[in-house]
């Protein structure tokens, strides 16, 4: 029997791994926004913030390229702006972790907001997310002294990204619930629907599901109104996990195949890449390993160019479950070894979950139970820690369960 898992599914324990959490597209792009009802003191200049793709279906915020120039201490070619703009290149070439440092330097230069917030975005594009966490806190209280509500929605969207891949669900909501509040008092629908998509990511992790379908459906809604064709993307790949999860490959396959034009659209090469991996995820479940292999080393490709970690994980965990599936079992433990070291890195607790699930249903079928129970029970801990109640959680307890039922010599059955 198939159980689905967090953004992918999986056979049943002794059968084959958990799908890690499928990644989406990660380009920027433009959605200029302006707080209506601000006071002019609080609106300092036409698109200061804008919002640009991040990790897992999620958007994150970032200053406009101009921003830093409305800023009222701003020096005019001063070291600040000049580092602000060299950042700014990085950031459009998808060269994330650079970008990271060169906004930092400008910070430090001279504190601005448009700096925090982007540094805060390209740290959460570089899957560092607990620094990425204590720059935007940082942006947040700066953003709340100066009243610039624009900047503390968006610091705060940020932070609802981070805290949910750090696995602090129940905080993830509450932040998402503040910035929402600020993005419908300034009348913004781009802001109201990027942080949709984060709260429907915060249910899907609690296993809440039909939640989180009408979370995206609301988010796709505002998104066709405003016609985003990043935003509308990003809500056609949740929408396809959610389709995974409730066994409709096909009606996901279709879903992913739309986002990915949509990416194509718009030139995104981290969308494509998200994209292939969705879709390899897709031929993965209906038994096509040639199929989901080539979609899954396009997609590898693009994320190790681009420095994007968090995207080479999930492709490399699922490359492990091909291999695991054909029965090239050494190869498939060494490539979740390396899944589970990116993910500890990066501190992505779900991911270590999942990943170690995987290991625990290999090591299983190696007939190395004593190994797979203490993997299979570190996952346990993991899912306990942040709350979560996927279907990868579930995985975990019936893999427990029946692994503690056999005797040590016939883990297997």
């Amino acid at each position: 029997m198939i159980i689905s898992g967090a953004g992918g599914s999986v056979l049943s324990p002794l059968q084959t791994p958990l799908m890690l959490a499928s990644v989406a597209g990660w380009v920027a792009y433009v959605a200029v926004r302006s707080f209506a009802g601000a006071s002019d003191s609080q609106r300092r200049g036409p698109r200061e913030t804008m919002v640009a793709e991040g990790p897992a279906e999620e958007l994150v915020q970032k200053a406009t390229a101009i921003s830093i120039s409305q800023q009222v201490d701003h020096e005019p070619g001063g070291t600040a702006e000049r580092l602000f703009e060299d950042a700014e290149a990085h950031y459009t070439a998808y060269q994330y972790p650079a970008a990271a440092v060169k906004f930092g330097a400008s910070v430090e230069a001279r504190r601005s907001l448009p700096a925090y917030l982007s540094w805060g975005a390209a740290l959460i594009n570089s899957s560092n997310f607990s620094q990425a966490e204590e720059i935007l806190s940082i942006g947040l209280q700066m953003a709340s002294r100066l009243k610039r509500e624009d900047f503390s929605a968006a610091c705060m969207a940020n932070l609802a990204d981070v805290q949910n891949r750090l696995g602090r669900i129940d905080a993830a909501e509450k932040t998402c619930t503040e910035a929402l509040d600020l993005f419908r008092m300034g009348g913004d629908s781009h802001g109201q629907a990027d942080v949709t998509l984060t709260l429907g990511s915060v249910y899907s992790h609690r296993g809440e599901y039909d939640r989180a379908r009408g979370a995206y459906d609301a988010a796709l809604k505002r998104f066709q109104a405003v016609d985003n064709d990043v935003g509308k993307a990003n809500a056609l790949g949740n929408m396809g996990n959610l389709s995974m999860h409730q066994e409709q490959p096909e009606e996901a396959l279709s879903q992913y195949r739309a986002a990915l034009r949509l990416h194509e659209k718009v030139g995104n090469p981290l969308g494509r890449a998200n994209a292939l991996a969705n879709i390899g995820n897709v031929h993965f479940r209906m038994r096509r390993p040639k199929e989901a292999r080539q979609s899954y080393d396009a997609a590898l490709e693009i994320y190790r160019k681009i420095e994007v970690p968090l995207g080479e994980a999930s492709v490399l965990v699922n490359l492990g479950n091909v291999l695991f599936r054909s029965g090239e079992h050494d190869e498939a433990l060494q490539t979740y070894e390396m899944t589970l070291e990116i993910h500890r890195r990066i501190g992505n607790i779900l991911g270590q979950a999942n990943t170690l699930t995987n290991t625990g249903s290999l090591l299983a079928r190696m007939e190395r139970r004593d190994e797979a129970l203490a993997a299979v029970h570190a996952a346990r801990r993991l899912f306990e820690k942040v709350g979560a109640r996927t279907r990868g959680a579930e995985a975990a307890a019936a893999l427990i369960q029946r692994l503690e039922s056999k005797p040590a010599t016939d883990a297997n059955g």
